[in-house]
């Protein structure tokens, strides 16, 4: 209960006197509510005066004028200007006192993380100003959607809330933030006989866009993945990658099932591919969902297809009749075999009819876009395909090695060695051409020290003008080769090396300054002995080999496909910015594919608000990871501090080897850019734009990965040891750890 002064200036002490009689005389609060304050931009929490426990009408009409003045302290006029605020006037609210036994603040969104699943409660005995001063550290709850409390963390000098205080609060508290239609900032007592009062609600001003506005269904038991995917994905994306790339590996999926005849018809859902908080997962209960009508295809094959493991969890749908799964084991046979002619085919009407054209209207380039879209569904139907192939000719050779059985360590590190004779893979040339340009550039002392103490942009001019003929030529031929490779690949957002050298040169950069660089031969394959091999396996491996070419063969077509169309798109947001409709080029990717042709590439200036919020809430799904197999939504992990006591992790090995060295922990390439030569990188994933770095170090971990990893084929054919899915190394190690990585049994260890 209270009351609200309009306009303090003009108040009488009789004015002021009736009104706290009516409220009931006694305890009350006086607080500000002033122009700007507690808006959806700015809240002004603790610049201006709060007084509390007044009783009495002169010390009433004191406290107001008190509030008052508090306008022109010199904190919250720094705070005005800081806000671009010019008018000051403020009214004045006065409520009631609570006897309170618990106070405290409760946002029906996490402020830090930014999720809105998460609703949180600080809460400290007494009044609340306590905590809002910071002269009490509170208790700390969290509470999901489902009302249950999933992190607490009490103090000595406890609230002494109890569990259905705690729910009470979270239930009304999502109920106002439901009526309000916004998340929000609340402040809360309860007073000695349990009762709740509800003091303030304001909008969460630092809150981004919804971090789960583009998830997508799945059933509560479906399991989920990061594998794979996150590879070729890591961190979160944006939303017009969703709409092109997710629902073009959605299609590559389904298209493969409507032709093995375990689909009718493609559908428009996402089935099989996933997206919550931004990042993207493989949903393996509906990649298996069409298993049954196969002959040979289980949810045991897709488990160590996709993930490297058997996973009890996933359960594979009924088997049809005999005669429908023959049926679908021919097709699938069928699709297989056809591999190689339907690349080339397309390979053929890519280089006559794909062309990228950069109109000068908005709504003519948004309808050209539309059409260029349809050739991402094309090219995912033929990487499915081509990486179908790889997947089951490894498959075949890791039974071949097992017996049938789950893989020993050993094992592993076998097939590893025998999947490291693929020769002409597109990424491994890459690497070696790269190599080749840093060893020109080293071989001549002058050359080396001028490139080496260059800026990136200074260096890149120097490349194509002044830098030696051999260099030159070098460079301009692998840019030409390669340049819409890079990192992120499958994102539209990112821009290729041959659009942004510059991380490329760096990793040149770096790799120039290598000592090694000057005097060792270049890296090479382990050769392997096939002379003791069985008939059966050396009949296999040329296809293994093959398989793994054609899958970085269309890997490679994709990317150039997506980074194409992430140019037009690029254009389109160029266009907007010109014409005043966007601040900058960037923010074209933060529109699905569907809402900027729904608007005919013009945006209303709501959707471009919320396209920068949406922006915002990119910074935070990044910050969020995953565990690597779930069931149902997945949930983003909490870490907690991670033992170091064994120093000792095991994963997959996938090229042989032992090393010993010191570590270099590295998330994102530009995080690698202080490798030095022998070092051995550990990393979540790798995938092309981490390779250059491959001619400076002496072995490779990483977090996630299977034998068919980017950086597993590059590591095999380099000659590095190598071990993939160790889930935590770049948790449990740091740079400057001495370790030895060993690609024979797939271990990581301290020493």
């Amino acid at each position: 209960e209270g009351f609200v002064i309009i306009s303090p200036e003009a108040l009488t002490i009789p004015q002021l006197e009736t009104a706290y009689r009516q409220l009931g005389s006694g305890k009350v609060a006086v607080r500000s509510s002033a122009i700007g304050e507690d808006g959806t931009e700015n809240s002004f929490a603790g610049q201006y005066e709060t007084l509390l426990s007044i009783i009495g009408t002169e010390p009433l009409f004191d406290a107001v004028q008190q509030c008052v003045a508090s306008i022109q302290t010199s904190r919250a006029e720094a705070y005005q200007e800081h806000a671009n605020l010019h008018e000051t006037s403020m009214c004045v609210v006065v409520q009631k006192m609570v006897d309170a036994a618990s106070a405290g603040v409760l946002f029906t969104a996490d402020p830090v993380s930014g999720r809105r699943d998460i609703l949180i409660i600080d809460a400290v005995q007494g009044l609340g100003d306590r905590l809002v001063s910071g002269e009490a550290t509170p208790d700390h709850y969290e509470i999901d959607t489902s009302g249950k409390v999933i992190f607490s963390d009490t103090t000595v000098e406890s609230a002494g809330l109890e569990e259905q205080q705690i729910l009470k609060l979270a239930s009304e508290a999502r109920l106002i933030a439901l009526e309000q239609h916004k998340p929000l900032d609340l402040e809360w007592a309860i007073d000695k006989q349990g009762n709740i009062y509800w003091l303030q609600a304001r909008p969460i001003t630092t809150l981004p866009a919804d971090l789960n506005e583009f998830d997508t269904p799945v059933n509560e038991d479906d399991i989920l993945t990061t594998c794979n995917i996150a590879e070729m994905m890591p961190g979160a994306v944006c939303p017009l990658s969703l709409s092109i790339t997710l629902r073009g590996i959605e299609h590559g999926f389904q298209h493969m099932d409507v032709l093995m005849g375990a689909m009718k018809s493609l559908s428009p859902e996402f089935t099989q591919v996933s997206s919550f908080y931004g990042h993207w997962f493989i949903n393996l209960s509906g990649k298996v969902a069409g298993s049954g009508h196969v002959m040979g295809m289980n949810a045991d094959e897709a488990g160590f297809s996709i993930c490297g493991q058997r996973l009890p969890d996933l359960i594979g749908p009924p088997k049809q009749s005999l005669f429908t799964r023959l049926r679908g084991g021919w097709r699938f046979f069928r699709y297989l075999s056809q591999a190689d002619p339907v690349i080339d085919a397309f390979q053929a009407k890519l280089d006559a009819f794909f062309k990228v054209q950069l109109l000068n209207n908005p709504s003519e380039m948004i309808a050209h876009i539309d059409d260029l879209a349809l050739w991402v569904l094309e090219v995912e139907e033929i990487h499915v395909r081509s990486s179908s192939t790889s997947a089951v000719a490894g498959g075949i050779l890791q039974g071949m090695i097992t017996r049938g059985k789950d893989p020993t360590q050993e094992q592993m590190g076998e097939i590893a060695l025998l999947m490291s004779g693929a020769s002409g893979v597109e990424s491994a040339l890459l690497v070696e051409e790269l190599e080749q340009i840093a060893r020109l550039i080293a071989s001549d002392t002058d050359t080396l020290k001028t490139f080496r103490t260059l800026d990136l942009t200074d260096a890149h001019l120097w490349l194509k003008t002044q830098a030696p003929e051999s260099v030159r030529d070098a460079f301009t031929n692998f840019l030409s080769r390669h340049g819409h490779r890079g990192y992120r690949e499958l994102c539209v957002r990112e821009q290729g090396w041959g659009e942004n050298p510059l991380p490329l040169i760096q990793t040149l950069q770096a790799n120039v300054m290598s000592k090694e660089l000057q005097t060792a031969p270049a890296k090479k394959r382990t050769p392997i002995k096939t002379a003791k091999l069985p008939a059966h396996v050396k009949w296999l491996l040329p296809k293994v080999h093959n398989g793994i070419r054609r899958r970085e063969r269309t890997k490679s077509l994709l990317t150039y496909i997506t980074r194409e169309i992430g140019k037009a798109y690029r254009h389109l947001g160029h266009l907007l910015t010109n014409i005043g409709i966007f601040p900058d080029d960037d923010l074209v990717y933060f529109f699905t594919h569907e809402e900027l042709l729904a608007c005919k590439g013009l945006p209303e200036p709501a959707a471009v608000e919320h396209a920068i919020e949406r922006r915002k809430a990119m910074d935070y799904q990044n910050r969020l990871e995953f565990s690597e197999i779930c069931r149902g939504k997945p949930v983003p992990l909490v870490h907690k501090t991670v033992s170091n006591k064994e120093g000792l992790l095991f994963g997959r090995p996938v090229s042989h080897g032992v090393v010993e060295g010191i570590c270099r922990v590295a998330r994102t390439p530009s995080e690698a850019t202080g490798l030095q030569a022998g070092e051995i990188l550990i990393a979540p994933i790798t995938d092309v734009a981490w390779t250059p770095y491959f001619s400076l170090i002496a072995g490779l971990a990483t977090d996630i990965g299977s034998s068919v990893s980017h950086g597993a084929v590059i590591a095999r054919e380099y000659g590095l040891p190598a071990v993939v899915n160790l889930k935590e190394a770049t948790m449990r190690f740091r740079s400057g750890d001495r370790a030895r990585l060993d690609g024979n049994n797939g271990s990581l260890e301290k020493i």
